[in-house]
């Protein structure tokens, strides 16, 4: 199951809209070392027929997009590690905005998505986690209205596994989030089930999940 191997300890976190299947992850927040031509991460998405790879340059990294047919459609050329994340997520949102009939040209940026470490072989089902800190709004406040039980869902289909997360009671600021891993579509009995209201705990949380799965401790 080499597709669960990668750590996510030193995994680049990344905002990855829906649709997206973690082809291959070894984006790590160092890349000193890395050979020249080393492919370091690729992104697909399915349903658009997308892909979105990395590649490790002499003095840059590489950023090519595919086309349906595997096409070389276009390659950007980051000079500066620091913004290769940056120019990800633009490109991969800017995918995401064209496969849903939106303007390309007055995109103006990915949402404010909480970043994740995601290994590789998992879909982004959908993502609507956004980063607000709950603790910091009004109750009137119209932020209110992005924390549904629909946040965010992560799937495995190889080890049929499905990580939910979602906020209890909807739209409700006294509510929670909660995080449930999911094995062959049993949600009487999550492997894990947690709650909080502190999005850093829920994103240490689901990336710990992550990181057990990947050592497969959830046969």
């Amino acid at each position: 199951m080499n597709t669960l191997s990668n750590s996510k300890k030193s995994l680049e976190p990344i905002n990855i809209p829906s649709g997206w299947l973690i082809k291959y992850n070894n984006l790590t927040v160092t890349q000193e070392q890395v050979e020249p031509n080393t492919k370091l991460l690729e992104l697909e998405k399915q349903r658009y027929h997308a892909a979105v790879k990395i590649i490790k340059g002499q003095d840059e990294y590489l950023i090519h997009m595919y086309d349906n047919h595997r096409e070389t459609i276009d390659t950007i050329h980051v000079e500066d590690r620091r913004q290769l994340v940056n120019e990800l997520e633009r490109i991969i949102w800017k995918i995401e905005a064209a496969a849903f009939g939106g303007n390309i040209f007055i995109f103006e940026g990915p949402p404010d998505y909480l970043r994740l470490r995601v290994p590789q072989g998992w879909t982004v089902s959908y993502n609507k986690l956004i980063d607000i800190d709950p603790d910091q709004l009004e109750e009137d406040s119209d932020d209110w209205f992005n924390f549904t039980s629909s946040l965010l869902q992560l799937e495995h289909k190889e080890s049929r596994l499905i990580l939910d997360v979602g906020w209890y009671i909807d739209i409700d600021p006294s509510g929670i989030f909660y995080m449930l891993l999911i094995k062959n579509q049993d949600w009487e009995n999550p492997l894990e089930d947690m709650e909080t209201r502190r999005p850093e705990k829920l994103v240490a949380h689901i990336e710990a999940t992550l990181q057990k799965v990947g050592e497969l401790k959830y046969k």
